[in-house]
């Protein structure tokens, strides 16, 4: 199992997670140099619970609520809790766009638990 690929994607969406606040909505992670070359994966969250996670399609990033963009290798820190997104978003290389309201709701919570629920 690779960051991002179907097996992580599968087991992410069932895995069961704490929930993050009472974040609801579609979120886009956009990624680039990794394994798979470009990927990008929509999740979506209901009442702070990440209830899918797959590869998204070009309509699922035309509608998300919000579209969060880094280096793959930076996408998997973050997303698994080994770094922190604020820092990053800070520094200009993990990019935001849309819902920033969301954004301020998903963030903190995010993290408080540490990571996006990754399955490992």
């Amino acid at each position: 199992m690779s960051f991002l690929d179907d097996e992580f994607l599968a087991t992410w969406a069932d895995a069961g997670h704490e929930p993050l606040g009472n974040v609801t909505g579609a979120v886009v992670m956009k990624t680039a140099g990794g394994p798979d070359g470009k990927v990008a994966v929509s999740l979506t969250f209901e009442s702070g619970v990440l209830t899918s996670a797959s590869v998204a399609s070009k309509e699922d990033a035309r509608e998300a609520d919000l579209t969060l963009e880094a280096p793959w290798q930076l996408a998997a820190d973050v997303v698994c809790g080994n770094a922190d997104p604020a820092r990053y978003y800070m520094a200009g290389d993990l990019k935001v766009s849309g819902d920033m309201a969301l954004w301020l709701e998903l963030l903190p919570a995010w993290r408080a638990a540490g990571s996006l629920g990754s399955p490992g």
